[in-house]
C-alpha cells in the first residue's frame, strides 16, 4: 500500500475575510480581563487598609505594574495565571465580574441622571441677578 501523502493544514487567516475579520477572542476580552482583576485588587486592598485607600494612587500603581490595555506589558494567560492564584478566578469569573461592574456603573449613571432632571431649575435667579 503507498504511503499516503498529507498536506499541511493551513490556518485561517483574517486575510482571508477582509474587511469581516475579526480580532481574536482573547484580544477582545483583555481590556475586560485587565479591569476585573485592577478592580478585584482595589477591592482587596481598600479592606485591607481602609480610608487610607486612595484610587487615584492606585490606579497609577497598577498601570505602573501592569501596563494599560493600550500598552500591555503581560499577556491574556499571564492576567488569567495572576486572577486565579490570587483571586481564585477563571476567565468566565472575570468577565462576569466585569459584566456586573458595568452594570453597576450604568445604573449609577441612570439615578445620577434622573436625580439631575428631578432637580428644580434655578437659571431664572442667575439671569436676574446678572441683570
Amino acid at each position: 500500500m503507498p504511503a499516503r501523502k498529507t498536506s499541511a493544514i493551513s490556518p485561517i487567516t483574517d486575510e482571508l475575510l477582509g474587511e469581516f475579520a475579526v480580532s481574536d477572542y482573547s484580544e477582545r476580552v483583555y481590556t475586560k480581563v485587565y479591569y476585573a482583576i485592577r478592580e478585584r485588587q482595589a477591592f482587596v486592598i481598600r479592606k485591607q487598609i481602609g480610608d487610607e485607600f486612595n484610587w487615584q494612587n492606585f490606579k497609577g500603581k497598577f498601570a505602573e505594574a501592569f501596563g494599560t490595555p493600550d500598552n500591555r506589558r503581560f499577556t491574556i494567560e499571564q492576567l488569567l495565571d495572576y486572577a486565579q492564584r490570587k483571586f481564585g478566578m477563571s476567565l468566565e469569573d472575570l468577565i462576569e465580574a466585569n459584566n456586573r461592574s458595568w452594570e453597576r456603573r450604568r445604573q449609577w449613571e441612570e439615578e445620577r441622571s434622573a436625580q439631575y432632571q428631578d432637580a428644580p431649575d434655578y437659571g431664572y435667579v442667575a439671569e436676574e441677578i446678572a441683570g
